[in-house]
């Protein structure tokens, strides 16, 4: 099945994007959230916080459906293995890249007054 890569891709997409709505919601008291980490975790730059609760949710999404967009418009010859795959390591691996951030984002959240 020739779309079968964006099948896949759509349901981490929809979580990507719900990840977004609850961050927007969880993280409404503050007008700027980290924008950068350090390699311990610790942030070291802010941001606006519309920025910071959709930039990563909206930028993963749109990598993951162009990936997975092209990967289905590629001839099946041209391909190497089952083109689904692709889609569902890059979306598993983008929707933990955003839950590794959201975590970083809480613990920093619950240090603040």
């Amino acid at each position: 099945m020739a779309g079968l890569p964006i099948v896949v891709a759509l349901p981490f997409v929809g979580l990507l994007l719900l990840s977004g709505f609850w961050a927007s919601r969880r993280y409404a008291r503050f007008e700027q959230l980290p924008g950068h980490y350090d390699i311990a975790g610790n942030p070291t730059r802010m941001a606006p916080r519309r920025t910071m609760v959709w930039m990563l949710p909206i930028l993963f999404s749109l990598v993951l459906l162009t990936i997975a967009t092209f990967t289905a418009l590629i001839p099946r010859e041209m391909q190497n293995g089952e083109p689904a795959i692709g889609a569902l390591v890059g979306g598993v691996s983008l929707v933990a890249a955003q839950m590794f951030v959201l975590w970083l984002t809480e613990r920093w959240a619950r240090s603040q007054p």
